[in-house]
């Protein structure tokens, strides 16, 4: 099964993944890591890597930072740099998370898709996830009866 690693600023990985679970219901092999305020970033390395190392079940990891290149994908990197080769080669790092993008890992978890495909479409994801919309360009709202959503 896909590892799935959310390392972030703050308690934003805890978020996501208690998201994930009131869309989807439970969710497995996610672990999450905090940079909360004043911590030691390389406290933040040793974490990561052990949640690396907790979600690795053969088919790979994907470790989601929040900013790119901000001190959670910074350490990521690092960490990745350091692990066994085999490992290393099995696990990429996405910066710039959001909701979508989870939701996409989790459900290539379920159809155990191979982890260069996952990370590709999780990536695809991501940019189709992002949208504009202001009053201007939605014409006449009052129309609008759809009020269900995808979720």
């Amino acid at each position: 099964m896909l590892g799935i690693v959310l390392a972030t600023h703050g308690q934003l990985s805890t978020g996501f993944k208690d998201a994930a679970e009131v869309i989807m219901g439970s969710v497995e092999n996610i672990a999450v890591v905090n940079l909360n305020h004043g911590e030691d970033i390389q406290l933040l390395g040793n974490k990561i890597h052990e949640a690396i190392h907790e979600t690795d079940q053969g088919d790979g990891v994907v470790v989601f930072a929040d900013l790119l290149s901000a001190s959670p994908y910074n350490q990521s990197v690092v960490t990745i740099n350091q692990l066994d080769e085999p490992l290393q080669e099995k696990t990429y790092v996405i910066g710039g998370v959001n909701l979508p993008m989870v939701l996409e890992a989790i459900n290539h978890q379920f159809l155990a898709t191979p982890i260069e495909q996952a990370v590709a479409a999780v990536i695809q994801q991501g940019e189709n996830s992002v949208a504009l919309w202001h009053n201007s360009s939605a014409g006449d709202s009052s129309k609008e009866t759809d009020e269900d959503d995808d979720f």
